[in-house]
């Protein structure tokens, strides 16, 4: 694939973007580009899986019981990356939404990767290019993402989500989110609908 890091910087989102509601960025993030830096080589991937944590009537969400120590970087500015870890092994990382003390977020739950991709299969361990970052926790650990990434901006030019447009049309659906068990009927989870590197079942109601 016939890209650069330059061009895909040119293309990169502003804050206005951020200061959105999680359930329209995690839509409209279908289809843009994670990049991250990593010392003199990069990382890209194509999100194809999203899911929206609000900040009022979502159990789910980490916002639901107040501000915290653990949570801080969700109620920071729209823009800010929120990194939890989760069975004590996994990290997870969102796109924090609307403006500060709000505390809502997206998390990113599959990408397409396109770039770095011999980097991602050595953290991953794997050369399956449709494993490599299929799961919010397999997506992380492609990219060298942990709680030392937690409160950094996509605002910079170490780490920045691209509007650059690879995919010129595609179909998305939604359905309910994925492996949680409260405010289970909200259909938050946001994809694109054929694509081969989903975390989980297109079917999903």
């Amino acid at each position: 694939m016939n890209i650069n890091y330059d061009l895909l910087q040119k293309s990169k989102l502003k804050q206005n973007f951020y200061l959105q509601t999680p359930d329209i960025i995690a839509k409209n993030l279908l289809g843009k580009i994670l990049v991250k830096k990593n010392n003199d080589d990069f990382f890209a991937g194509i999100i194809v899986e999203t899911e929206a944590y609000l900040c009022e009537k979502d159990l789910a969400s980490h916002s639901a019981k107040g501000k915290t120590n653990a949570n801080s970087a969700m109620f920071m500015n729209g823009g800010t990356l929120y990194v939890y870890k989760i069975y004590g092994i996994h990290h997870c990382i969102n796109v924090v939404s609307e403006k500060e003390n709000i505390g809502s977020a997206v998390l990113l739950r599959a990408i397409e990767p396109i770039y770095g991709i011999e980097l991602m299969s050595k953290y991953r361990n794997t050369n399956d290019l449709y494993r490599l970052c299929k799961g919010p926790g397999n997506l992380a650990k492609a990219f060298d993402f942990n709680l030392n990434d937690n409160k950094k901006s996509f605002l910079e030019d170490e780490l920045f989500i691209s509007e650059y447009n690879i995919y010129n049309n595609f179909d998305y659906d939604k359905s309910k989110r994925i492996g949680i068990s409260k405010s289970q009927d909200l259909l938050l989870r946001f994809f694109i609908k054929d694509s081969k590197f989903l975390s989980g079942k297109k079917q999903l109601p």
